[in-house]
């Protein structure tokens, strides 16, 4: 075979089948489909290949190419596998190893206790498919001929100088992408260690594993539980292990620079000593960087966040360290089940508020794919939050439940149960089970447990976690003061395109139009009626989710129907929704365009008047809420006079002309002003039903509404 050919397969297959031909490895594993090329290549080295289907613990379809110098084993492993669902059990893993040809005290040791540390370099352990026990007698001498086929590799490649750590691959499951290997895999049952004295407490340690809660939700572990993944080891000890070889041995796009000293920094535990510099962990696309001390490191090999050295202390940053290192892992990413074109795990509806492109898998391009990135600022925020009730912020509730489940990706053990998440201001909440929190951990919104499963709604959390009571305010164009209403529409109803909150109430303009228009639709009359406005719904076959908040609503619409005026206007549910809580646009403006504001008014009697000359026109608006209203009630009458002067005097007669109510007497408001007529006459005495009208004088000038008391 003319070794050349090779670099036609990506770096990591291409050293396999060099291992693989020259009997270092008398079969191999690559956890993915090869095309008909690679194969041929494969083959003209004179290996023989099988593919094997597999499934995930949820039944995912997963394809697996073994190959090896005899047909047998190829054979055998199929025979074994095929059809079957992967599992890391030790029965899988010691057989594997065996057909994979581990030493088998590595085998027996990985087994008991993963990870155990040994005097393997770290640029040599890298380039193994086992994790050499501590002591072995069969590893170094199998590393000389793996170093000479590394190097081989390299050379056909064109980089014979690079160093090996810049071709490593990943956190927990190298095999996942580069082959079978023993080291890393998630979920090997093993013995925990006796405790090491560098393990150190830390605060808010729940289950005292050596690892916060904060840390847990971060990590996407159980907080109930110290071992979440059954293997026996505590969960904060096995994160500092998997960091710990994660820079060892770092994920394409991390680079790992020494910072050597002139000194030495002495372990206040141990009192070994290391360099007294640094380690400087950057990914360069995603502008992410974090200098660790060797100390620290020193401690992360001894399964401890925290470090505390002659000269430095304190504790790794987890959050910072997992999103330069794994900020997602892909067998999470389940499909989202709804429209995302471009595969990244959020929905088309979604992408907008979230600030991403549904066109594009990575908005920003620094790597990581906008669903993972989404979760992974959604997480942090949900670690940050405190675990009792608050007034004025996001809150967390624990509800935990007599049970636990397993994520059916990678059988992690969770509490059934689930996380409340609370936010007051928007008067909302969203229920997380705690599975749906170790999916987002793991950059996924769709959740698989052996109890709980769904999809967290990406956009919703986002407003639970940072919605100030404004979240339905979508944004309008060409609204100069930002009330929420157009420059267009704001003449209509008296109000200044250049201020808010003309009545400082402290509510903007436009956000309390509508909800005070929207009180005004739910209080219609269901029609036909012959002589006033009333409603017609047309209810539909289906229902959106609000994709700010979550609430289910109806497909359908309303009609508004004014029978005098012959005017009618309709308002979709969907809107309506957004009118409720103070938008007239909506977060699906696609399906659910913003409404007219100006229109609804017309069809509710809602007019527009001037004041002064035509050529120097002055809007003048008066209109009442509700209307009709009944005699245990009351009315809301606005009345707006932009730029007016004079006298002005408002009251209400009956349909004889007699004056029943003084409302307000003096000089013209220069903001929109607003009375409460509680249908009572000026001795207190209750009025009776029928028509009434709300007069306005100003100078030579009377404007004139009609309102409607009813028993």
């Amino acid at each position: 075979m003319r070794f050349s050919r090779l670099t036609g397969l990506d770096f990591q297959l291409a050293y396999l089948v060099l291992l693989t031909r020259s009997g270092l490895k008398p079969l191999s594993r690559w956890e993915g489909a090869l095309t008909e090329a690679q194969c041929d290549l494969i083959r003209s080295g004179g290996l023989v290949l099988d593919t094997v289907d597999r499934r995930t613990r949820i039944g995912r379809k997963r394809i697996e190419t073994v190959f090896a110098r005899d047909q047998r084993r190829t054979g055998f492993y199929q025979k074994r596998f095929d059809g079957t669902r992967l599992r890391h059990t030790p029965d899988v893993v010691r057989l594997e190893g065996r057909l994979f040809g581990y030493p088998s005290c590595c085998i027996e040791t990985f087994i008991r206790h993963p990870y155990t540390p040994n005097d393997i370099d770290p640029d040599d352990q890298r380039i193994l498919f086992h994790w050499a026990c501590p002591g072995c007698l069969t590893t170094p001498d199998l590393l000389r001929e793996y170093r000479r086929l590394y190097a081989e590799c390299l050379h056909l490649f064109g980089d014979p100088t690079e160093e090996p750590r810049r071709r490593s691959l990943g956190w927990a499951g190298t095999a996942a992408t580069f082959a079978a290997s023993l080291a890393l895999v998630a979920g090997t049952a093993g013995l925990a260690s006796a405790e090491d004295s560098h393990w150190l407490s830390v605060e808010d340690d729940q289950d005292q594993d050596y690892i916060s809660v904060a840390e847990e939700i971060i990590r996407g572990t159980n907080w109930e539980l110290p071992d979440s993944d059954g293997n026996l080891i505590l969960d904060g000890v096995q994160t500092a292990y998997s960091l710990k070889q994660l820079i060892a041995s770092p994920p394409p796009g991390v680079d790992v620079t020494d910072y050597l000293q002139f000194g030495l920094e002495t372990c206040n535990i141990c009192e070994e000593t290391v360099n007294m510099g640094f380690v400087r962990i950057t990914h360069a696309q995603r502008g992410l960087s974090i200098d660790l001390p060797y100390i620290a490191l020193h401690y992360l090999e001894h399964g401890s966040l925290w470090f505390d050295g002659s000269i430095h202390s304190g504790r790794a940053d987890l959050k910072a360290l997992k999103e330069i290192l794994f900020p997602c892992d892909p067998p999470h990413l389940l499909p989202s089940g709804g429209t995302d074109p471009d595969e990244d795990g959020l929905l088309s509806e979604e992408e907008p508020l979230l600030e991403t492109d549904p066109a594009i898998p990575d908005t920003d391009g620094d790597s990581l794919i906008d669903g993972p990135q989404v979760a992974e600022g959604l997480l942090a925020l949900i670690s940050q939050l405190p675990r009792e009730q608050m007034p004025d912020q996001p809150y967390m509730l624990e509800y935990w439940a007599d049970g636990n489940e397993q994520c059916e990706i990678c059988g992690t053990t969770l509490n059934m149960g689930v996380a409340e998440i609370v936010n007051p201001h928007e008067g909302l909440s969203v229920s997380v089970p705690f599975v749906a929190l170790h999916t987002i951990a793991h950059g996924g919104f769709t959740f698989d447990g052996t109890e709980n499963g769904g999809r967290i709604i990406p956009t919703v959390l986002q407003t639970v976690l940072t919605g100030d009571g404004t979240a339905h305010w979508m944004p309008v164009a060409e609204d100069t003061d930002g009330d929420g209403l157009t420059d267009e529409e704001e003449p209509y109803f008296g109000l200044d395109p250049e201020d808010p909150d003309q009545d400082e109430n402290g509510t903007p303009d436009g956000r309390e139009l509508a909800t005070h228009l929207a009180s005004l639709l739910h209080e219609l009359p269901e029609g036909p009626q012959p002589d006033q406005t009333y409603v017609v719904h047309h209810p539909a076959y289906g229902h959106y989710n609000c994709v700010t908040c979550g609430e289910l609503i109806n497909m359908g619409f309303l009609e508004i129907i004014d029978p005098v005026a012959e005017l009618s206007v309709n308002v979709s549910y969907y809107n309506l929704h957004f009118m409720d809580l103070g938008g007239f646009s909506t977060d699906r403006d696609d399906l659910y365009p913003r409404v007219d504001p100006r229109e609804i008014a017309a069809v509710l009697g809602i007019q527009s008047a001037s004041v002064g000359p035509a050529r120097e026109s002055t809007p003048f608006a008066l209109w009442n809420a509700p209307n009709p209203f009944v005699t245990s009630g009351a009315t809301s009458i606005v009345l707006s006079l932009p730029g007016a002067t004079g006298r002005v005097d408002v009251a209400v007669y009956d349909h004889t002309g007699r004056r029943v109510r003084d409302l307000y007497e003096g000089d013209a408001p220069q903001r929109v002003k607003r009375f409460l007529w509680d249908g009572r006459d000026n001795d207190g005495q209750v009025a009776a039903a029928g028509i009434y009208l709300c007069k306005v004088r100003i100078g030579s000038m009377t404007v004139t509404r009609k309102m409607t008391l009813i028993d």
